[in-house]
């Protein structure tokens, strides 16, 4: 046994962390200096429904529970909108869930404190507690996954909102009412210009045009259902379809970066999620656009 984990055991001190995303749940069993000793991820399986993706959800915290030691309390960070003070997830764009009263649920079954927390401000807490950037104040997150969404601290406390929805940064209309429609009903929001769903769906028509012989031919054609992932692989290959794909979403990245530097002079931004992990461009993205 970890003879760290095995101290916390007999103190307490042990939390467990959860992250919802709209392709992956990920978990971590930590202390709170934030030393990890355990992680387990599972598919999300957006597709299967709410009830589906609430039995993961406990089978993934049943994974994490250490035997024989008392695990304090259960963070929860979720896209947004929800009711923080409630504990309740209103709707999510690309996550089944209506009005779920997540973490009345997991008290339930669990038997101890839950918190949930928009996904975007718990990261941001994580970074400004633990990350590189540790300290810096004011810090903005920026998340650019399955969608895109934010947090931020200032002023040593995370900024919240009346309802704990501030920095909903994909909703940020890029636009002006313009472009695709977003799952929000609004036109030209940043999550449906550049998000990886949104990435993943510009791919997917490119991909048929090229088959049909009504596009410019690409790599893209071969692939059945092509991700974002693809596109950055793609597009770093040289294929010029998948380029101006990229190109186009990074440019709203960084426009969306741009925006929430504006608003709160930030110390540090620090880029997260998925497809931040694909490569340095979507750093770069955002370096750009704000020394613009």
């Amino acid at each position: 046994m970890n003879s760290s984990l095995a101290e916390e055991r007999k103190s307490g001190g042990l939390l467990i962390g959860l992250d919802i995303g709209g392709t992956k749940l990920h978990g971590l069993l930590v202390d709170r200096a934030g030393r990890v000793f355990e992680s387990e991820t599972l598919p999300t399986g957006a597709e299967e429904g709410s009830d589906a993706i609430t039995r993961r959800i406990y089978r993934l915290t049943e994974r994490l529970l250490p035997r024989g030691s008392r695990v304090d309390a259960i963070g929860i960070g979720v896209p947004g909108p929800l009711d923080a003070h409630a504990g309740v997830i209103l709707k999510t764009e690309n996550l089944p869930f209506r009005n779920l009263p997540l973490a009345a649920m997991m008290r339930e079954r669990f038997g101890m404190p839950v918190i949930l927390e928009n996904d975007g401000s718990a990261a941001a807490w994580g970074e400004y507690s633990f990350g590189p950037a540790k300290g810096a104040d004011p810090l903005v997150y920026l998340t650019v996954s399955t969608g895109i969404g934010a947090g931020a601290v200032a002023g040593g406390k995370l900024y919240r909102g009346k309802n704990g929805n501030a920095l909903e940064a994909g909703h940020i209309p890029l636009l002006a009412g313009k472009g695709p429609v977003c799952a929000c009903g609004g036109r030209g929001c940043a999550e449906a210009l550049a998000s990886g769903k949104a990435i993943a769906e510009k791919a997917a028509e490119a991909a048929q045009a090229a088959r049909e012989r009504r596009g410019a031919p690409t790599r893209l054609s071969t692939l059945a259902l092509p991700q974002a992932a693809d596109v950055f692989s793609l597009a770093s290959g040289g294929d010029e379809v998948a380029e101006r794909i990229l190109s186009e979403a990074l440019s709203f990245i960084g426009y969306c970066a741009a925006t929430l530097a504006v608003l709160f002079d930030p110390q540090a931004i620090v880029v997260g999620g998925g497809l931040a992990r694909s490569g340095p461009r979507v750093g770069e993205a955002v370096r750009s656009a704000i020394a613009a």
